[in-house]
């Protein structure tokens, strides 16, 4: 009986086994495919991850010498195949269904961020600013993916299949809060982004303050690819703020700026930007200007080299023309007559990354004309007579224009990513900023101003940022220092840099069961939060004037996103 046992046993194996083969082929499926860069090349030792929908990974894998990877026995369900490689943004493809003995071929395109970014959101976030996956962040190009922020993850491409929706997304806002002199008062806001498809974009915000003078900001926004490596971006903005005043015959203040860029991809290592802005301004008289600006930036490997020439701050290129701070026109009154700031700035930058480092070097050349300054405080008669100011009612706030100057500079920065989606940067830079000086006795506001001159000083910035995973909380804190009385920031036509002063930001997602909407966050803004750099100024009837490169503002409000 053994040994018949024995003779049948292999037998019973094998058996055994091809029984239970069927059902193991039946259940799993399989993913496999090449992982190549935007040239096409293929991609050896990418790490190739299969994650849940909550982005939690089950398998990885790495790409062979030929950039293909294969993940075997996969569970039939719903996944997303994750491309992460050095130098690159990872790659994400999400929604693969996977049918039971299916075998899907997934090919992935990896991106550089040079080559990601086209478009960037209504309130553009930089390298040191608070992420937002509510961003604009549209890439255009033959893989069609988008760029943006995971919920619980770092900033992904996002590898769209063909034939998608178009996709709708919506923001509405209320906010207030107190401040200094500036922004203060209640506002409510809205905001749509629609894509058409992967070559076409639309933007429309809008921007309602309740005071007794209802102010209204709205801005209309079009993005289309006209062909592989070239976009094309327009934006137009109409501004009506009936509380602004200026002298005692101008009142209330429309202007309409119409802003459009084209960029172009000379070759894959040459990318040129040219871009204009055209304002019409109307307080009391009408004033009309046109700013060009422009890049050149050569790319080899992770260095990169940029000239730029812009003739209005906070437009220096085609990704900005959207930024919502710039949008209001940076005017003044001069004896009654509007001025509009305007000027020449042109730069040369190195930069280069090394990993999670990466640093830049910049040296630039301005020539300001009309630099604006604001302040608040109590105008005399004599003062407003001067027809020297404009003046905002709802925040109490003034704004004069300064004498014009010249300056040469330097700008070095530095950013290190951190782990768990953290951040960090630091910033110096010298040049000249208009300086007031301390008043010691009553003066009127015409005197007062005679001591505006530009002063050599210097600017030191540190940044710390980043999401904490589980909250969900966007966060942001700096401090920018510079020299005591300073009005104007050095490299007033860089507006990337951080907030002047102790400022911080927080962004945190809101639930509670059932009782809330998904998509709820609560916003805290601070600015200036210790009040520095005010320069106080008592007129000759005793009222004060103070000026300041930045108001002390506290802001707080809520956002619902669907």
């Amino acid at each position: 009986m053994t040994k018949r046992f024995s003779i049948y046993a292999p037998i019973i194996v094998l058996l055994c086994a091809a029984l239970q083969f069927p059902a193991y082929a039946l259940t799993d499926g399989t993913v496999s495919g090449v992982v190549r860069d935007a040239k096409g090349s293929p991609q050896i030792g990418t790490l190739v991850q299969l994650v849940k929908p909550d982005l939690s990974v089950i398998s990885q894998t790495f790409t062979d010498d030929h950039g293909h990877y294969t993940l075997p026995r996969i569970l039939p369900g719903v996944y997303g195949i994750k491309a992460t490689a050095e130098l690159f943004l990872p790659t994400l493809r999400e929604n693969l269904h996977i049918a039971p003995s299916s075998k899907l071929v997934v090919n992935l395109t990896l991106s550089t961020i040079y080559e990601a970014f086209r478009w960037l959101p209504a309130q553009p976030r930089l390298a040191d600013e608070p992420q937002d996956d509510w961003t604009w962040t549209l890439r255009l190009s033959a893989n069609r993916p988008l760029l943006r922020m995971l919920g619980d993850g770092p900033m992904v491409v996002m590898q769209e299949a063909e034939g998608q929706n178009a996709a709708l997304k919506a923001r509405v806002t209320i906010r207030g809060g107190a401040s200094g002199f500036g922004d203060g008062g209640v506002h409510n806001g809205f905001e749509v982004r629609r894509s058409n498809d992967s070559t076409r974009q639309l933007l429309l915000r809008a921007d309602l303050s309740q005071a007794d003078d209802p102010a209204l900001n709205t801005v209309v926004g079009y993005e289309q690819q006209l062909a592989p490596g070239r976009t094309l971006r327009t934006v137009a903005a109409f501004v009506d703020r009936p509380e602004i005043a200026g002298g005692t015959d101008m009142q209330g203040l429309q202007a309409m700026v119409f802003r459009t860029a084209q960029t172009m991809d000379l070759t894959p290592a040459i990318q040129v930007e040219a871009g204009n802005e055209f304002e019409a301004v109307h307080l009391g008289t009408t004033a009309v200007a046109n700013h060009p600006f422009g890049s050149l930036r050569v790319l080899a490997g992770d260095t990169a080299v940029t000239y730029r020439m812009t003739t209005t701050p906070g437009v220096r290129q085609a990704d900005q023309i959207d930024r919502a701070s710039t949008l209001v026109p940076a005017l003044g009154e001069t004896n009654g007559k509007l001025e509009l700031e305007h000027g020449l700035h042109q730069e040369l930058s190195l930069s280069k990354g090394d990993g999670n480092v990466r640093w830049s070097m910049t040296v630039f050349h301005d020539r300001d004309a009309n630099p604006m300054i604001e302040g608040g405080g109590t105008i005399s008669q004599a003062d407003w007579k001067s027809g020297d100011l404009l003046y905002d009612s709802a925040t109490d706030t003034l704004r004069i224009a300064g004498e014009g100057f010249a300056s040469n500079g330097a700008v070095l920065e530095l950013k290190d990513m951190l782990p768990d989606d953290m951040w960090i940067s630091f910033a110096a830079a010298t040049g000249d900023a208009l300086t007031l000086d301390a008043q010691p006795l009553p003066v009127t506001l015409e005197h007062g101003l005679l001591s505006l001159r530009p002063v050599r000083t210097e600017m030191y910035s540190a940044s710390f940022g980043g999401k904490l995973t589980r909250a969900r909380t966007q966060w942001q804190a700096s401090y920018r220092w510079q020299q005591p009385g300073s009005m104007t920031s050095v490299d007033a036509f860089n507006r990337n840099l951080a907030d002047p002063y102790l400022s911080f930001f927080v962004r945190q997602p809101i639930h509670y069961r059932c009782v809330l909407p998904s998509g709820l966050e609560a916003i805290i803004d601070v600015r200036n939060l210790l009040a520095q750099g005010y320069r106080p100024m008592v007129t000759s009837d005793g009222s004060v004037l103070y000026f300041a490169q930045a108001e002390r503002a506290v802001e707080g409000g809520l956002a619902f996103t669907f």
